[in-house]
């Protein structure tokens, strides 16, 4: 292990491997030259085949690490919406990678756009952790962070048995819909250093939330943005943190931008079938209705209307 190298975590099941090697592909050819991550994929009692794929990410040139982990620890936990038991690894990061005293995690829904050698350089201090304040936050002093990238004092989090914790906090909570994000902001009491937006920006959130309010987003995120378009543009990580996957819907303007990277990576052979615009119609339909009943039609509805009666970003 060289001193310079920079230490990357995945967690993944099977149901998650595929997007997770796009991830890892857009991770790998976008870094400078001069960069060497480590890349650690957590995976949770996945099967040969999906160990055979990631070891195809190989053929990039960096080392690629397989941590086999169980989710016997977490089995009682309901799963909610499109979110894996999986996620909950998240807690052990630090244990499961012992051998670096930080770490940069990485969800598997994104796509990295360039070199994350800045990220990974700022100086925790005895912070718990380094992440991105969710933009639902931006009214907030102390904002919770998007869990879904985060750079780990792991050390501190090792010391202080902060997986223990976690645990437990998480089995308090109950049936959640945020299955790691609200306990890693209850235990660590927000102790971060908030980062560019730049590093997990989400396009429809800052479509929907910045508009109208980019002088907000740059006081909060310390930054110079002349838009919500600029942000996206500029966005060094894009996370796809709805339910709206790119690998499911193919009308989704950011599906394109992901499927490029698909391509180069080991899944780039393997076709898989994507559902349009009113296949998207009909699970949403499908979805509020068996929540909401009829009433969940007129919600949408009324939702068309008023998007139509607003102007859009192209990332909407």
């Amino acid at each position: 292990m060289k001193d310079s190298m920079i230490p990357v975590v995945f967690i993944s099941d099977d149901n998650f491997i595929m997007p997770t090697c796009v991830a890892i592909t857009s991770l790998l050819v976008n870094k400078a030259p001069e960069t060497e991550y480590d890349v650690y994929i957590i995976m949770a009692e996945c099967s040969e085949s999906s160990y055979e794929k990631i070891n195809e990410l190989k053929s990039f040139g960096s080392p690629i690490n397989l941590v086999r982990a169980s989710l016997d620890e977490y089995r009682d936990i309901k799963q909610l919406a499109h979110i894996s038991i999986a996620c909950l690894l998240k807690f052990d990061v630090s244990e499961l990678v012992p051998n670096y005293d930080k770490l940069l995690y990485l969800d598997g829904d994104i796509i990295v756009r360039g070199d994350l050698s800045d990220l990974y350089n700022v100086e925790l201090g005895d912070h718990y952790a380094a992440g991105v304040k969710e933009i639902l936050n931006m009214d907030e002093e102390t904002g919770n962070v998007n869990a879904g990238i985060m750079l780990f004092n792991a050390k501190r989090i090792r010391d202080e048995k902060l997986n223990l914790k976690m645990r437990e906090v998480r089995r308090s909570l109950g049936d959640r819909g945020s299955m790691d994000q609200q306990t890693y902001n209850i235990v660590t009491g927000k102790d971060y250093l908030y980062q560019d937006i730049k590093y997990n920006c989400v396009p429809p959130k800052v479509i929907e939330l910045a508009t109208g309010r980019i002088e907000r987003l740059n006081e909060v995120y310390g930054s110079d943005y002349k838009g919500p378009q600029d942000v996206i543009n500029k966005a060094v990580i894009i996370h796809y943190a709805t339910g709206d996957k790119p690998w499911k819907y193919t009308f989704r303007p950011w599906a394109k931008e992901w499927y490029e990277y698909y391509k180069l990576s080991p899944y780039k052979n393997v076709p898989f079938k994507l559902r349009g615009i009113w296949g998207y119609r009909w699970d949403k339909l499908v979805n509020i209705v068996r929540k909401k009943g009829i009433s969940g039609v007129f919600a949408i509805l009324k939702e068309r209307k008023e998007r139509r009666n607003k102007k859009t970003g192209k990332w909407e």
